[in-house]
């Protein structure tokens, strides 16, 4: 390289200096002229815009704390708040006492702020006080329960304070919420502590300069939250609030002198917060002059750095015969000249660079063989689903061909598969495992496809489903393909113990086609016949999909079902839903039919749930039912979703619904007996008659009184009979029928009751009366 420049050496430094000279002097003088022209309209810049950086800071802390106080409001009044807290045992009751702990939780967890929250309900004349933080327990300690009570006789429903009850750490703030909210007798209090370490990051912005200070304070109160300042700064503190006070300083922005510095001192009220609070934020000028002095010094570096660049520009275009060779070198070595260091010969480390690139681009070429398999599976699924019909054919061939796939002139075939039964492998499979037996499913078709077709993808859904596609230079075989069809099922059926529904569908030539035949494969399963369990639909036979035999709906079953679920009757319901299922599924009645049948079941059931006056969605918790109903394919899965989501959540909300009515129900049924005893009464025409079940009204009965309905019906007749016996002279034929009875089976009833037939009781009765 010194030979390179030992001819020319005076040219060389000549154009180096006029390079040097002509880049470096118009920088120069630029530089100059901003730094003494603009640099007082640069720092009149500056204040401004410290100014207005100091209110939108403060508007928008402002406006997070007001956001607390109103977000706290709005908890108040939600229904976990309300009067009951007061006579609520939340030992007994620890259903709600864990609804409000997680509501505490979720309050806790809405914002960064919080800290911590508790829930203070006071004591009642049969319960102590109670706190929720936020798990639930007893507070007995009697200095806690004076400052909660304190807190309670606060004026306003809503209110800051400097201390926690319980917590002895200086400077803690909280927001409490009388609860219910702007209740006149509030039963408790609920308490929300902020995280001052992320308060203070959040006054921290109102101090954004090196020594700057912040405090918030009510007025004529002392400082509670304090920024950027420590002990050796309480007198620069105290001295700044007394010239703000003293001097009954308007807000916004002005300057304070002390002990030889200048601060630039913002000072205003928050508005928004409930508390009038101030904030004073004090900056040292030179820190906010600071963006000044950095420009200078970028003046000052650029004006180097130009230097710098024309020395090196005069320095390559002296070498501008070594280019090419310069050029090969910044290339192979990335710009970093350093890497070739002193003595090395440049060809001879070219040499070596490119050795090296030759190994990594061998390492890249192993790295994309082993991640090929994974990207041409993922095309294969996206392709199959229809999620690239953006792409021409010609597009989607020339990725396929890149993925390693043989495309040309190639037949498509898709296949859809559906494992069945999966409800029926309890003890061998858990809920959840589905995953895990489509990948074992998987494994099996692969497998077998791998070792009679040329080219096969399988794809797994996770789902119990699953799709094969065949791409082969000429169309293959039907025949090839449902035999491969028959003997995955016969794997399924041996190995999982499960059953399987194939769809093929009809070969296409043309790429685009993959996602709506896979589509239409799909569409084409719900067409299997119920009767089966195991089935190949081959879409290519003719008339295949319209043959059905139409839905044979049960009506009567139906209502049976229905009126065993309004009279409570749980095995008469589940037995009503096995001859349900039993005559929907007649011959040849496909799936789709089926689904359609327990929809049909599932709407006529739930408008018999709204009739009684239940609302169907306590049923579902949130849950699409139809939608949940349309995803299962066999009947054993069918009836148990029937049991669990239907039959069994309707007879607990019926019994809960009853508990409480009970007493009320038995007291209308023995009025009702009292006065219509001479009637023909059933157990059905009082049950009618009170708007109950039977069989609910049956059972109630016998928990209330001892006996059953029956027994207490013939009790009040054979009461009013011996009345009449005893005070009247009536013909014991015309007793028996105002009591409700024919004379005959009165009078064998009386003597089988009381021992003695009527006539002898009357004069029995007379005879001691006489």
């Amino acid at each position: 390289m010194g030979k390179l420049f030992s001819k020319g050496t005076k040219y060389y430094r000549q154009s180096l200096l006029l390079i040097v000279a002509i880049a470096t002097l118009p920088g120069l003088l630029l530089s100059g002229l901003m730094y003494w022209g603009a640099g007082g309209q640069i720092e009149l810049e500056l204040h401004q815009l410290h100014r207005q950086n100091m209110e939108e800071r403060a508007q928008t802390i402002d406006e997070t704390l007001a956001h607390l106080e109103l977000s706290l409001g709005h908890w108040a009044f939600e229904p976990q708040f309300n009067y009951t807290l007061g006579s609520t045992d939340f030992g007994q009751d620890y259903g709600r006492a864990w609804d409000i702990t997680k509501t505490l939780l979720i309050i806790q967890s809405s914002s960064e702020l919080i800290e911590h929250v508790e829930l203070y309900v006071k004591g009642s004349a049969n319960r102590g006080s109670i706190r929720f933080s936020p798990e639930y327990s007893e507070l007995n300690e009697s200095a806690l329960n004076e400052q909660y009570g304190r807190l309670l006789q606060h004026d306003r429903p809503i209110f800051w304070n400097n201390t926690y009850p319980g917590v002895q750490k200086q400077e803690q703030l909280t927001i409490i919420q009388k609860v219910p909210g702007n209740s006149k007798d509030p039963v408790g209090l609920l308490l929300v502590r902020l995280n001052m370490d992320k308060l203070a990051q959040l006054m921290g912005t109102l101090t954004p300069y090196n020594g700057a200070k912040t405090l918030i304070f009510p007025d004529n109160g002392a400082p509670i939250i304090r920024v950027g300042d420590g002990e050796e700064n309480d007198a620069f503190i105290q001295e700044l609030i007394r010239d703000i006070r003293s001097r009954e300083q308007e807000p916004g922005l002005y300057y304070f002198d002390w002990q030889g510095s200048q601060y630039s001192v913002s000072y205003d009220h928050f508005t928004k917060v409930s508390t009038r609070w101030a904030y004073i934020s004090a900056a040292p000028i030179q820190e906010i002059t600071a963006p000044l002095l950095s420009i200078s010094k970028s003046i000052i570096i650029v004006s180097c750095a130009a230097l710098v660049i024309a020395v090196s520009m005069a320095w390559l275009a002296s070498r501008r015969i070594y280019s090419p060779v310069g050029q090969l070198v910044h290339t192979l070595s990335g710009y970093r000249t350093e890497l070739l260091g002193k003595g090395v010969d440049e060809f001879s480390w070219i040499n070596q660079k490119w050795q090296e690139l030759n190994r990594e681009s061998t390492s890249l070429q192993t790295k994309l063989k082993h991640e090929l398999p994974h990207l041409k599976e993922s095309f294969v699924q996206q392709l199959i689903q229809g999620y690239l019909d953006r792409y021409s054919s010609s597009e989607l061939i020339e990725r396929f061909r890149q993925y390693g796939g043989r495309v040309d002139r190639s037949v498509f075939t898709v296949v859809h598969m559906e494992l069945i039964g999966f409800s029926g492998l309890a003890g061998r499979f858990n809920t959840g495992d589905e995953g895990l037996v489509t990948f074992t499913a998987c494994n099996i078709i692969e497998e077998l496809a791998g070792s009679r077709l040329e080219q096969t993808y399988v794809i797994n859904f996770h789902d119990l489903t699953m799709a094969l596609l065949v791409v082969e230079p000429a169309a293959t075989p039907r025949d090839r393909i449902l035999s491969l069809c028959r003997e995955f099922i016969s794997g399924i059926n041996e190995l999982l113990r499960m059953q399987a529904t194939v769809v093929v569908a009809p070969p296409t030539e043309d790429i685009k086609q993959i996602g709506s035949r896979f589509e239409g494969a799909k569409s084409a399963a719900r067409y299997r016949s119920f009767e089966y369990e195991s089935q190949i639909i081959d879409m290519e036979q003719p008339g295949l999909l319209a043959e059905t035999g139409g839905l044979n709906y049960p009506f009567s079953i139906e209502r049976e079902l229905i009126q065993a679920l309004r009279a409570g009757e749980r095995e008469e319901a589940v037995q009503q839903l096995t001859l349900f299922m039993e005559a929907l599924s007649a011959e040849r009645v496909t799936e789709m039919d089926v689904q359609q049948g327990m929809m049909r079941l599932l709407a006529g059931i739930l408008n018999a749930v709204s009739q009684v006056g239940m609302n169907p969605a306590s049923l579902s918790k949130g849950e699409n039912m139809f939608e949940a109903l349309s995803q299962i394919r066999d009947t054993r899965s069918i009836m148990k979703w029937f049991n669990e989501h239907i039959i069994e959540p309707y007879m607990q909300e019926l019994e809960k619904r009853t508990n409480g009515q009970v007493k009320r129900m038995i007291e209308q049924a023995k009025n009702y007996l009292q006065n219509e005893y001479a009637k023909d009464i059933s157990l059905d025409s009082c049950a009618e008659h009170v708007g109950a079940a039977p069989y609910l009204l049956s059972k109630a009965f016998k928990a209330e009184t001892g006996i059953n309905f029956t027994e207490y019906l013939t009790h009040i007749r054979m009461d009013k009979a011996k009345a009449l016996l005893r005070e009247s002279d009536t013909m014991i034929n015309e007793i028996a029928l105002r009591v409700g009875y024919q004379p005959s089976y009165f009078i064998r009833l009386f003597k089988k009751l009381e021992g003695i037939t009527p006539g002898r009781f009357r004069e029995l009765v007379r005879d001691g009366g006489d």
